[in-house]
C-alpha cells in the first residue's frame, strides 16, 4: 500500500513547476533523457534544482523560428509539455550543467508567474482525449509495432532492445505505448513536438505509423543510393582497367582503330553528304561523343546506330522520273477498268508536274469504300512514273512520335514511319501512299493528323525535321498520294490539304468486266494455275456477283473466285496429270460456292404496309436500309430501336410530327395516335446508324403504318424533311443509288436539290433505274404509297 502511495506521489503534478525552455530536445512521458543546459536561467534553475529534495521541472518546447536559446515570453513556448522528475544533475565545467530527466505526464502551461531567477508557471495536467475502440487501438499498436520492427531490422541505429521494450508494453495501453515509441523514433525535432501536442492516443498512432512509414521509404531510397555508387564506382573501375589493357594490348599488336577509328570514318563520311554546315556540325558533334566512349557503354551503340541511320538515308539517291503521259494512260487503263474520272485527274495532276518541273498544289486522297482498288491505283501510277512504291500504314496510329519520330535519348528510340519508308525504299523521290489517313487517332501522345500537316504542305517538308534524326530531311521530290474510306473522320486543317478523288464503287457491268479482266487472272496465279484454268462464263459471273457479294469493291468477289480456284487446283494435284480446263457456268456456281449468300427478294415481294426501303451512305459505300413500323394498343407513346444516334432520332421525331399535321390528307383518323403505341425499328440493331438522309423513308413508313396503305416494294428514298414538309438535299448520291442498282430496285425517290449530282452516276445504271425528284413530302408518298383506292379494291385489311 505505501509503495503504491510512494509511485503515486511521484506522478503527481504541482501546479506550479519551474520552466525548462529546450530547443533541441523533446521528453514524453514515461521516456528519460539527458539534456545540458545553458543560459543564466536554465543554470540557475539547475543548481535550485541539485539543492532540492524531490525536484520536478517542466519541459516545454521553444516555439520561434530564431536562434536566441531562452524565450522572451509565454507566447515564445509550446502550448503543451512534460512534467518530469530529475534523476540526476552532472556539474560540467564551463558553464554546462546536464540534466537527467523522466518524463511523468503531458501538461498544459496556463502562464508564466515570473522569470527571475528562473521561469515560474503554473500548468494543469493534459488527458488524453478522443475516443477509439480497443479494436481499432490494438490494431493500431500491432501495425505500429511490426512497422518499427521492421525498420530496426533495415536500420542499424535502432537496437533490438526498443522493439523488446515496445513488445512488453504493448498490454499497457496505447498511451504508453505511443510515448514509447515516439522517444525511441530518430525523427526531426518538429515532428517529436507535434507528437507531444497530439493528446489523442489513436491519433498519435496513426501519425507514428505514418512517421515509421516515411523512415522505412528514405532507409530504402538511402540504400538504393548506396548501392547505386557502389555499383558505378567498381564499373567505372573496372572499365577503366579493361581499356588500359585494351589500348596496351592494341599498341603492343600496332593496331588502330577502336571507336576512334570508327568515329573518324563517321566524320570523313559526313563530309561528302549534300547537308548544310549547321547539320554536319550536328553530326560532328556525334562523331566526337562516339570517340570518347567505350565500346561496352550503354550510350555507345545507340549513337552507332543513330549515325548508321543517318548515312542510310537516300540524301542524294533518286529515281528518274518517266513522266510519258501516253505510257501512263496506258498503265493505268491496262490495270485498272472504270474509273474514268479518277484517272483523268490522275493524268492532270502528272501533265503539271510535267510542264512546271516540280510538285505542286494539294496532295491527291483516293476515298473510296474498301475493295476499290485505291492502293492498287497507287501502285500503277507509281510504275508507271518509273518511281519506287512504298506504302505508309496510318490506321490505328495514336502517337504524334509515329510520325516525327522519337528522340533517341529514349530507351529504344527509332525515325518515324516516313524515315523509315525512305529507309526501305531508299531513294529520295518515291511514290509514298499514306493509306488509311482517315484512321488516324489521338491521345495524350499527341496528335498524328497535326503532324501530318507539316509532311503535305510543300512550302514546310523542305526541311522536315525528324524527332530521331535532329537534322532536317528534304520531303519535297516526293510524290504523296493518301487513301480514305470516309472523309467525315479526317480533321479540317488536314483535310483542307486533300483533293478528294472519289471512288462511289462499281456498277455490276463494271464488276464483271473487272472480275474477267483482272481478278480470274490474278487468283489463277495465285493458286499455281494456268491461265486457261478456268472459264467462267458471264451468267455465272452475274450470278457470282449478284448472290454472293454485296459491296461496292472487288474484294469479295476475288474471295468468290479464290474459292472456286482452290477447289480446282485440288482436282488437278489430285489427279497428278494436267487437267483440262473448267469452264463454269451458271449451274455450276452452287456447286463451287454454296447456297447463295444474299437474295434479293424486291422482284418477288408484295407491297407491305408499315415497311419503307430508305439508301444509306456507310464507309463501304452505299446500303439499303429497311425502316418496320408496327402499331399497338396504347397512349399514343412512340418507341424507336436500332442502335440509332441522335441525328436520326431527331429525324423520326420529325417524321412522326409531320405525318399527325397531315392525317387529314391520309385519312387517317384522329383517335389512330391518341389510342395506339407505335413501334419504329432499324434492322441490324447492331450495327450504329446515324445520319440526316432516313426523314423521308421514316415519314413513308408511318404515313403507310397509320393509313394502312402499302409502300411499293420496288422503290427506295432518300432525303431529310423539315416540319414544313420539304425535303432537304443530302449526301452520298452516286453511292445511294449504286446501292439501289445492285439491290434491284426500279424507281429511286430522291430530293429535288440532288438533282445535279446524278451526272456522276453511269450512264448504265441510270438507264435501268428510274429517278424521281420530289421537293415536297407529299411528292414521295405519291410515288411510293399505293393509292388508297387500289388498297380498298385489294381489300387488303391485313395491313390495317
Amino acid at each position: 500500500m505505501g509503495d503504491r502511495r510512494a509511485a503515486a506521489s511521484d506522478l503527481a503534478v504541482p501546479e506550479r513547476l519551474p520552466l525548462l525552455p529546450s530547443r533541441s530536445a523533446v521528453l514524453f512521458p514515461a521516456g528519460v533523457i539527458g539534456l545540458q543546459v545553458v543560459g543564466d536561467r536554465s543554470l540557475r534553475l539547475a543548481e535550485e534544482l541539485a539543492a532540492a529534495p524531490s525536484p520536478r521541472v517542466a519541459l516545454f518546447g521553444i516555439d520561434r523560428d530564431d536562434e536566441e536559446e531562452e524565450p522572451a515570453s509565454r507566447d515564445d513556448l509550446a502550448p503543451v509539455g512534460v512534467a518530469a522528475r530529475v534523476v540526476q544533475v552532472l556539474r560540467l565545467g564551463q558553464g554546462r550543467q546536464q540534466l537527467f530527466l523522466h518524463g511523468l505526464a503531458r501538461v498544459a502551461l496556463l502562464e508564466v508567474e515570473r522569470c527571475d531567477p528562473f521561469y515560474l508557471g503554473k500548468v494543469r495536467p493534459a488527458p488524453a482525449t478522443g475516443r477509439t475502440s480497443r479494436v481499432d487501438m490494438d490494431m493500431l499498436m500491432g501495425k505500429a509495432l511490426a512497422a518499427f520492427q521492421a525498420l530496426a531490422m533495415a536500420d542499424d541505429r535502432y537496437g533490438r532492445e526498443a522493439v523488446e521494450l515496445l513488445r512488453m508494453n504493448v498490454e499497457e495501453g496505447p498511451e504508453l505505448f505511443s510515448d514509447l515509441l515516439a522517444t525511441h523514433l530518430l525523427v526531426p525535432v518538429e515532428a517529436k513536438q507535434r507528437l507531444v501536442e497530439m493528446l489523442n492516443p489513436g491519433e498519435r498512432l496513426r501519425h507514428l505509423v505514418e512517421l515509421v512509414e516515411q523512415e522505412m521509404a528514405r532507409v530504402a531510397v538511402d540504400r538504393d543510393i548506396q548501392g547505386r555508387v557502389r555499383t558505378e564506382i567498381e564499373a567505372k573501375k573496372r572499365e577503366y582497367l579493361l581499356r588500359e589493357q585494351l589500348r596496351i594490348i592494341r599498341e603492343a599488336l600496332g593496331e588502330e582503330g577502336g571507336p576512334e577509328g570508327e568515329a573518324e570514318e563517321f566524320a570523313a563520311r559526313v563530309e561528302h553528304l549534300p547537308l548544310d554546315e549547321e547539320s554536319k556540325r550536328v553530326l560532328y558533334n556525334e562523331c566526337s561523343r562516339l570517340a570518347i566512349l567505350s565500346e561496352q557503354s550503354a550510350e555507345y551503340p545507340v549513337l552507332h546506330a543513330y549515325l548508321e541511320t543517318v548515312f542510310a538515308l537516300p540524301w542524294k539517291d533518286r529515281t528518274r522520273d518517266s513522266l510519258n503521259l501516253s505510257r501512263v494512260e496506258r498503265q493505268l487503263s491496262r490495270h485498272h477498268y472504270g474509273v474514268a474520272e479518277v484517272k483523268e485527274r490522275i493524268l492532270e495532276y502528272l501533265a503539271v508536274v510535267k510542264l512546271k518541273g516540280r510538285l505542286a498544289g494539294p496532295i491527291l486522297c483516293l476515298a473510296g469504300p474498301p475493295g476499290c482498288g485505291k492502293t492498287s491505283l497507287a501502285r500503277s501510277i507509281a510504275e508507271a512514273l518509273g518511281r519506287r512504291f512504298v506504302p505508309v500504314p496510318l490506321g490505328g496510329i495514336a502517337d504524334e512520335s509515329e510520325i516525327r519520330g522519337h528522340r533517341k535519348t529514349y530507351v529504344g528510340a527509332m525515325p518515324g514511319k516516313l524515315i523509315g519508308a525512305y529507309l526501305r525504299v531508299g531513294a529520295k523521290n518515291p511514290l509514298v501512299l499514306l493509306d488509311e489517313i482517315d484512321k488516324l487517332g489521338s491521345n495524350l501522345r499527341g496528335d498524328p493528323a497535326a503532324a501530318l500537316l507539316e509532311v503535305l504542305d510543300p512550302e514546310q517538308n523542305r526541311t522536315f525535321l525528324d524527332r530521331y534524326l535532329g537534322i532536317p530531311f528534304d520531303l519535297s521530290e516526293t510524290l504523296f498520294l493518301a487513301t480514305a474510306n470516309r472523309l467525315d473522320t479526317i480533321p479540317g486543317p488536314l483535310r483542307d490539304r486533300l483533293e478528294v478523288l472519289t471512288l462511289s464503287g462499281y456498277t455490276e457491268e463494271e464488276k464483271v468486266e473487272i472480275g474477267r479482266r483482272h481478278v480470274l487472272p490474278a487468283q489463277l496465279a495465285a493458286h499455281g494455275l494456268p491461265a486457261a484454268a478456268v472459264r467462267v462464263e458471264r451468267a455465272a459471273w452475274v450470278k457470282i456477283i449478284r448472290s454472293y457479294t454485296s459491296e461496292a469493291g472487288v474484294r469479295d468477289l476475288a474471295r468468290r473466285v479464290a474459292a472456286i480456284c482452290r477447289k480446282v487446283a485440288r482436282r488437278r494435284a489430285g489427279e497428278g496429270r494436267p487437267a483440262r480446263g473448267v469452264r463454269v457456268r451458271e449451274e455450276h456456281v452452287e456447286r463451287y460456292l454454296g447456297p447463295p449468300a444474299f437474295e434479293h427478294e424486291f422482284a418477288e415481294r408484295s407491297p407491305e404496309v408499315g415497311l419503307a426501303t430508305g439508301l444509306a451512305w456507310t464507309a463501304t459505300g452505299g446500303a439499303i436500309l429497311f425502316i418496320e413500323a408496327t402499331r399497338m394498343s396504347g397512349a399514343g407513346r412512340v418507341e424507336v430501336t436500332g442502335h440509332l444516334g441522335e441525328v436520326m432520332r431527331e429525324s423520326v421525331q420529325a417524321a412522326w410530327s409531320y405525318v399527325r399535321s397531315r392525317a387529314g390528307e391520309l385519312e387517317i383518323p384522329p383517335e389512330a395516335f391518341a389510342a395506339h403505341d407505335v413501334h419504329i425499328h432499324f434492322p441490324a440493331g447492331a450495327i450504329p446508324k446515324d445520319g440526316p438522309s432516313a426523314g423521308v423513308a421514316v415519314a413513308t413508313c408511318l404515313a403507310s403504318l397509320l393509313s394502312g396503305r402499302p409502300v411499293r416494294h420496288d422503290v427506295a428514298m432518300s432525303g431529310e424533311i423539315t416540319l414544313r414538309g420539304k425535303v432537304l438535299s443530302v449526301g452520298g448520291i452516286k453511292e445511294k443509288v449504286l446501292a439501289a442498282h445492285r439491290a434491284q430496285i426500279k424507281t429511286v425517290v430522291l430530293p429535288m436539290g440532288n438533282s445535279k449530282d446524278l451526272a456522276e452516276v453511269p450512264p448504265a445504271v441510270l438507264e435501268e433505274l428510274r429517278v424521281v425528284f420530289a421537293p415536297r413530302v407529299e411528292d414521295v408518298w405519291r410515288e411510293a404509297l399505293m393509292p388508297i383506292l387500289m388498297v380498298r379494291q385489294q381489300d387488303l385489311k391485313r395491313y390495317a
